[in-house]
């Protein structure tokens, strides 16, 4: 429609933290690490938000969804330590 103006919800990032309310979430990337019965997985670069004033840490459901797929794909691998980089969901092609 000419003339409509569309709002857009608030990027996270732009979001006050839930937890203190101090702070605006700030976008980062961090290494995340799981362990199963000895075998260690790390993935480097996950995008995550944090507040910076309490730590308090979110991530998107898809993110957490690519996370936990790499995760058991890199535990059922067999090898005791395995580490790789996350290929961003935000970011992959369409």
């Amino acid at each position: 429609m000419a003339g409509t103006e569309t709002k857009r919800l608030p990027l996270a990032s732009h979001m006050s933290c839930e937890r203190c309310g101090q702070q605006e979430r700030v976008s980062v990337n961090r290494a995340r690490v799981a362990e199963r019965d000895h075998p260690l997985a790390s993935v480097l670069g996950v995008r995550t938000e944090e507040c910076p004033s309490c730590g308090d840490r979110w991530m998107s459901w898809e993110t957490a969804g690519r996370l936990d797929e790499i995760f058991t794909e890199m535990l059922a691998s067999g090898a005791e330590v395995a580490t790789r980089h996350f290929e961003s969901v935000d970011d992959a092609p369409a």
